[in-house]
């Protein structure tokens, strides 16, 4: 199993997606703004459920990409295909090792990484954002940038998050959200709101990206 987890299934997930997202016809939507702030230190922000896109989508920033993945079995496999499409990662959760991992994170974005998370864990709820996004933006920096993507043709597994999987040749929406700039200094109510924020922006550009004429 752990050869398995480690070596066949990431590998077989790579090769899924490179391969449906070279057939996908992407329009981009809101991409100006966020182009100039992918140029500075960012942290990539999404829900679980649009994860299939994106190692694809940032592929060619991924030797200077480290994203937080679970600690668990699943994490393992997620974590083996971010490594073979180039992304560094750390791995754990706000429900394991969370702090550590974060402080992690933070040291390699200040040494001139940037960072992605999945804003509404591992675990959800769904589409509800979890404060790490805003912490570490706090303790680096680095600028959030939202992205979601939707595929006019696609799967959806029953699960908590309800993931989107494209199909081949499908049409996709890439929509790139306002860039959120964190302060280095806020109070625990101007973290709710800024956590609030970062919430309402992503279901907003999520929403968008679902909608095709």
């Amino acid at each position: 199993m752990r050869i398995i987890s480690g070596l066949v299934a990431p590998l077989l997930g790579y090769i899924w997606i490179y391969a449906v997202s070279l057939t996908l016809r992407v329009k981009k939507i809101n991409a100006g703004e966020s182009e100039e702030a992918l140029k500075g230190s960012h942290i990539l922000a999404f829900w679980h459920s649009r994860i299939f896109y994106m190692p694809f989508l940032f592929r060619s920033g991924a030797k200077r990409m480290c994203a937080l993945v679970s600690p668990s079995g699943d994490g393992a496999i997620i974590a083996g295909i971010l490594g073979l499409f180039g992304f560094h990662t750390v791995r754990g959760s706000t429900f394991q090792h969370g702090r550590r991992s974060l402080i992690s994170l933070a040291r390699l974005v200040r040494k001139g990484m940037n960072g992605a998370m999945i804003v509404d864990g591992s675990r959800g709820p769904a589409r509800v954002a979890q404060p790490g996004s805003v912490y570490l933006a706090k303790l680096t920096g680095a600028t959030i940038v939202t992205v979601a993507f939707g595929a006019k043709t696609k799967r959806e597994i029953n699960s908590w998050d309800r993931t989107v999987f494209p199909l081949p040749f499908s049409r996709v929406n890439v929509v790139f959200g306002k860039p959120l700039e964190i302060p280095q200094k806020f109070s625990d109510s101007e973290l709710e709101e800024k956590r609030a924020e970062l919430e309402a922006e992503l279901n907003r550009i999520t929403d968008l990206a679902d909608k095709f004429e």
